[in-house]
């Protein structure tokens, strides 16, 4: 460390207040999202809660630096009347913003590989599902971000996503696909990729063949899929996604007359 700052100020109170007693100043907080507050009343435990972080007002009241949104969801919750915070002082609005800005600034994001890891552990539904098709597929999410081999993957987010539209079957089938097309291929697991052959799977269940799907992407790799995808993009718009499916399907529809494949209807 080259430098540490020595003005520290004075220690912050801990201290349980009463969620009457707490606003919001709306000059530098964010707009409060209700889809959150319901999530955090669905699952509300203290365990889980924490601390929100509070600044002084005037006539004994406090606003809200850090934790609207659990705070909100405890201001609603019939059993609980008071939160547990950290009290810090302020002289002004702008010194509220300020730490505003550092909390959140200075926030590491936890990233989706780090939710998965600790989702599965705690036995959440979507990362044992995320797991489940994985595993089907001799295949497994990376231990961190940058760890990249052979048949892992850090697109989460994106087999998630994949599970819901498509369904296990069609993801599990895309997984093997892909694996079979570039064994050694460390970063072939790519959501965008997944994604596109479980739509494929899924719109053309009956008529698509496996080892085709394979053998059309073998001879590619992903930036010449990428780059021909781009193509259509500027030509007819629409996301990624859309335009790599349209690739493939192009690709596996060379040459033939009959048991042509759709590229299918995004979810």
């Amino acid at each position: 460390m080259s430098e540490i700052n020595r003005t520290i100020g004075n220690k912050p109170e801990l201290q349980w207040v009463s969620v009457e007693l707490i606003d919001v100043d709306n000059n530098y907080q964010r707009e409060i999202k209700p889809h959150l507050v319901e999530k955090i009343l669905k699952r509300f435990s203290w365990a889980k809660f924490g601390a929100i972080v509070l600044s002084r007002g005037e006539a004994g009241r406090f606003n809200v630096v850090e934790g609207q949104h659990r705070w909100k969801a405890a201001s609603l919750h019939p059993d609980v009347s008071d939160v547990p915070a950290v009290i810090v002082s302020h002289e002004d609005v702008k010194g509220e913003a300020e730490s505003f800005l550092a909390i959140n600034r200075d926030r590491m994001a936890v990233t989706s590989v780090e939710q998965y890891w600790a989702g599965l552990t705690a036995g959440d539904e979507r990362a044992i599902a995320v797991s489940n098709v994985l595993q089907s597929a001799h295949c497994d999410v990376v231990p961190a971000q940058g760890h990249y081999r052979p048949n892992l993957t850090n697109s989460v987010t994106a087999i998630d996503r994949c599970l819901k539209r498509y369904g296990q079957a069609a993801t599990r089938r895309a997984l093997l696909i892909i694996r079979a097309a570039w064994p050694d291929d460390a970063k072939a697991l790519r959501g965008t990729l997944i994604t596109a052959l479980a739509r494929i799977i899924r719109a053309n269940d009956k008529t698509v063949q496996d080892h085709e799907l394979t053998a059309a992407i073998r001879n590619q790799s992903f930036a010449r899929l990428t780059a021909h995808a781009e193509g259509f993009r500027k030509l007819s718009g629409g996301s990624a996604e859309t335009a790599l499916t349209k690739t493939i399907a192009e690709l596996y529809n060379k040459g033939k007359r009959v048991n042509v494949i759709l590229i299918g209807e995004a979810r």
